[in-house]
């Protein structure tokens, strides 16, 4: 049976040594940190992740202004609302819940955000930043995923890493990070599932994260023995959160698993937090020498 990941308990290491290096540095500036949220409408999806960013920030001393917009915003307010926020000295970081209306290009209301004010680290200049292993504000959830890695002490060099799912927001940055740390990584989409070939890769893989939003689709006769399995999926299933593995059919095959809920999906959020404290320091760096 595999080891079960607590992410909670690596959360709240995060948490701790960002509460601790925040308190640093706003005793040299003067100031805390500020991450603004906005969201528009009310949606369900994105009521559960506010919460746990409003819980989490408290915790590390990160101010937290819930900006709550009209569902039926354009596109252009919106940018103008974000461009408001790039000039506000007070506001560290920003960051635009998911899911956003139909009406909205996601891409370019992310490429409105100033890069230094980037939490999640998905403006194009910051993605771009991973390809030179420069990368300081990192995309949360593949920032997440590697920092499971790294607590579990998981040697990526040279391994076979097979990612489910080439999202701009997890697969792609993602894969850029695992080659970074010299993994072999292949990216399956829906092409490599419509040719067939998803469980062959699947089964090659030494670590296995999958990243799709489909209910246990990734079987525990695909994966190999010994196996590392991050399942980033969150699905409702008869008003259950399940992954995107058969969690009960992988555990008996994997090594090292991640729970949903309670894996992946803290991490993310103290990755989060970490990235509003370096936009801090960033941004104060020249005038406190830290």
């Amino acid at each position: 049976m595999a080891k079960i990941i607590d992410g909670k308990k690596i959360a709240a290491e995060i948490n701790e040594s960002v509460k601790k290096r925040i308190k640093e540095i706003s005793a040299a500036v003067g100031r805390v940190p500020k991450l603004a949220s906005l969201t528009l409408g009310s949606p369900k999806d994105a009521e559960i992740y506010v919460n746990m960013q409003k819980r989490t920030a408290e915790k590390v001393g990160i101010d937290f202004e819930d900006i709550r917009l009209e569902a039926d915003l354009s596109q252009e307010d919106l940018i103008r609302e974000i461009e408001k926020l790039n000039k506000d000295i007070f506001v560290t970081a920003i960051i635009v819940q998911k899911p956003v209306p139909e009406n909205i290009d996601h891409d370019r209301i992310i490429a409105a955000i100033d890069p230094r004010k980037d939490a999640e680290g998905l403006h194009p200049y910051n993605l771009g930043k991973i390809l030179r292993h420069e990368a300081d504000l990192v995309a949360c959830t593949p920032g997440a995923v590697m920092k499971i890695l790294s607590a579990e002490k998981i040697d990526l060099y040279g391994k076979e890493v097979v990612i489910v799912g080439g999202s701009a927001v997890v697969g792609k940055p993602l894969s850029l990070l695992m080659l970074n740390e010299m993994a072999t990584t292949t990216v399956c989409n829906i092409a490599t599932s419509e040719k067939g070939y998803l469980s062959e890769h699947v089964g090659r893989a030494d670590v296995l994260v999958v990243a799709v939003g489909c209910p246990e689709m990734i079987k525990g006769e695909w994966v190999s023995e010994g196996a590392v399995v991050i399942d980033v999926g969150i699905n409702m299933v008869e008003d259950k959160i399940v992954g995107d593995v058969a969690f009960s059919e992988v555990e008996k095959k994997a090594s090292v698993i991640t729970p949903v809920p309670g894996g992946v999906g803290p991490v993310t959020v103290s990755i989060l937090m970490r990235n509003v404290f370096r936009a801090h320091k960033a941004q104060h760096l020249s005038s406190t020498g830290l």
